[in-house]
């Protein structure tokens, strides 16, 4: 059986809860809840995607490592926000989101363009429900 961790990160914008298994994060956000949009989002994507996974407080070296990169990364001591990740998503989100990842920081991209680099041309707008859909913010911009 499999855990994912969970654990919280007060930031300068406000808590940010994070989830990760071993093998990477599996979601961070802010949350103007406590925490109930990443424990709902939990429950609603790991049955499907991890069915023998255990959801436990604490830490593990993923989160610990995704804290220390969001530190540096509030004061400014780095713009690399490197962890590993577990993404949880339809296939077409997940081409979405490692597309998303290979924008240099500072730069931007349309959803048409994004749309286009993962083959479809015509799907702006479902690339811009992926990006909605985006369970890692910060590691995923």
């Amino acid at each position: 059986m499999e855990i994912c961790y969970w654990d919280k990160l007060d930031s300068p914008i406000g808590s940010i809860y994070l989830a990760a298994i071993e093998e990477g994060l599996v979601y961070s956000a802010t949350s103007r809840e406590g925490g109930k949009e990443m424990h709902a989002w939990l429950a609603k994507h790991l049955p499907g995607h991890l069915p023998d996974c255990t959801l436990k407080q604490g830490s593990n070296p993923i989160l610990n490592t995704a804290k220390q990169r969001l530190s540096a990364y509030f004061t400014g001591e780095s713009k690399v926000l490197d962890v590993p990740l577990k993404l949880i998503g339809t296939t077409f989100r997940k081409s979405v989101w490692q597309a998303l990842r290979t924008i240099p920081y500072g730069e931007t991209r349309t959803y048409g363009q994004i749309a286009a680099q993962v083959g479809r041309p015509k799907g702006p707008r479902a690339v811009g429900q992926a990006n909605h859909h985006n369970p890692v913010s910060f590691f995923v911009p």
